[in-house]
C-alpha cells in the first residue's frame, strides 16, 4: 500500500467513498434508520457504515487540499459508538492514532479530524459538547504521543484525567490500522498491572449511581421538566453495567469495547458477572422499542415509564437491581486488590 492511499478499512483494503456529498449520506441514513431502529445490532452496524462513508469522503477532501496522508493511521470511535450501543440518535466521540510523531504529522491529522467532525455533523451526528473528537489535540496523536499522554493522565491522577482514560478505554477502531489502537490500549493495561491502585481510583471515579428504584420498590422517573414520567435509561440503567465491565476489561486486558462482549470474556472468572448480559440487552431492546417516538438526541436517553405494562416494569426493576449489584461487586473487587 502506498502512502497516497487511505489506511485500510479494518484491514480489508483501501477505503473509497461511495457517495459524492455528505448530504447524500445524510439522505441514505434518514431513509434507512426507521427500518432498523428497533433492532440494536442492525442499527449499530448501520451507524458504522454511515460513519465509514462519511470518513471516506472527508479523507478524500483533505487529500485533495493537503496531499496524501503522510502516515498510516486509525480512526476510532469511543462512547456508545465505541461500545456499539448507539440509539437512533448519537453524538460524536472519536479519535485518531497515527504512525510517526506528533511533531511531524499531528497538524495533518487534526485537519482530517476537523473534516470528519463537520462531515458527521452534516450527516446527523451532533458535535460532542466535551470536544471528545479527533479535531481536538487531546484525541489525535501518534502511537508514542498517545502513550505519553496516557502516562501524563495517570501521573496527574485527577478526576478529569482519569475520566479521559476511562473514555479512551472504550475505543474501537472503525477505519485503519487496528494494531495501532491495540498497542496503545495494551499500554493502558500494562500501567494498570504495574499500579494496582489505579483501578481503585478509576472505580471511585465512576462510583456515583443514579437511583432507579425507591425503598418501596417503585421506579423513579423524572418528576419535572420535559421528560416528566420518563427514566434516564442511560444514566440509571446502562451506566452501572458499562462502568463495571470497563473496569474488568482493564484488569483483564480485554481489547473489546462492547459491554456484552466484555461480559462474555469475564463471566467464567467472575461469578458476579454471570446472568447479567440478558438484563443489559433487555434494556437496549426496551429503549429501541420506543425509537419511533424519539425525535432528538436527548429523547433516546429516556424511556416513558407510564407506557410500560406490569411485566415490563418488573423486568426493568430487575435489570436495574442486577446492574447495581454488578457495579457494587466490581467496585468491591477493585478495592480489595484481588487478582
Amino acid at each position: 500500500m502506498t502512502k497516497s492511499s487511505v489506511s485500510p478499512q479494518e484491514g480489508k483494503g483501501p477505503l473509497s467513498p461511495s457517495y459524492e456529498s455528505y448530504e447524500d449520506i445524510k439522505q441514505l441514513k434518514e431513509s434507512q434508520v426507521n427500518e432498523i431502529a428497533e433492532d440494536p445490532m442492525k442499527l449499530n452496524d448501520a451507524h458504522d457504515e454511515w460513519i465509514k462513508e462519511t470518513i471516506a469522503l472527508a479523507i478524500q477532501k483533505v487529500e485533495s487540499e493537503r496531499g496524501p496522508s503522510p502516515a498510516h493511521f486509525a480512526f476510532f470511535l469511543m462512547g456508545s459508538a465505541g461500545r456499539k450501543e448507539q440509539a437512533t440518535f448519537s453524538d460524536q466521540d472519536h479519535g485518531i492514532v497515527f504512525d510517526g510523531s506528533d511533531e511531524e504529522h499531528q497538524s495533518y491529522f487534526l485537519k482530517v479530524g476537523e473534516e470528519i467532525r463537520e462531515g458527521m455533523a452534516h450527516v446527523g451526528y451532533p458535535r460532542c459538547e466535551g470536544k471528545v473528537m479527533a479535531s481536538h489535540p487531546r484525541w489525535c496523536h501518534s502511537i508514542d504521543g498517545w502513550k505519553e499522554q496516557i502516562d501524563g493522565w495517570i501521573e496527574t491522577d485527577t478526576w478529569e484525567t482519569l475520566r479521559h482514560l476511562l473514555t479512551f478505554v472504550d475505543a474501537r477502531t472503525l477505519v485503519g490500522e487496528t494494531g495501532f489502537l491495540e498497542e496503545v490500549k495494551n499500554h493502558v493495561f500494562q500501567k494498570a498491572q504495574e499500579n494496582p491502585s489505579l483501578l481503585k481510583r478509576m472505580s471511585e471515579n465512576t462510583s456515583y449511581l443514579h437511583k432507579g428504584v425507591n425503598a418501596f420498590g417503585r421506579l423513579l422517573p423524572e418528576d419535572k421538566g420535559a421528560y416528566t414520567g420518563s427514566m434516564h435509561i442511560k444514566d440509571v440503567g446502562f451506566f452501572p453495567y458499562v462502568h463495571a465491565m470497563r473496569l474488568l476489561a482493564i484488569k483483564e486486558s480485554i481489547q473489546e469495547a462492547g459491554t456484552a462482549s466484555r461480559m462474555d470474556q469475564t463471566s467464567e472468572k467472575y461469578p458476579f458477572v454471570q446472568g447479567k448480559k440478558g438484563h443489559f440487552n433487555h434494556m437496549l431492546d426496551l429503549r429501541a422499542s420506543f425509537s419511533k417516538k424519539q425525535k432528538t438526541y436527548d429523547d433516546v436517553h429516556y424511556v416513558p415509564i407510564e407506557e410500560l405494562d406490569k411485566d415490563e416494569k418488573q423486568q426493568l426493576k430487575k435489570a436495574l437491581k442486577e446492574g447495581k449489584n454488578l457495579f457494587q461487586q466490581t467496585k468491591k473487587h477493585m478495592e480489595s486488590g484481588d487478582q
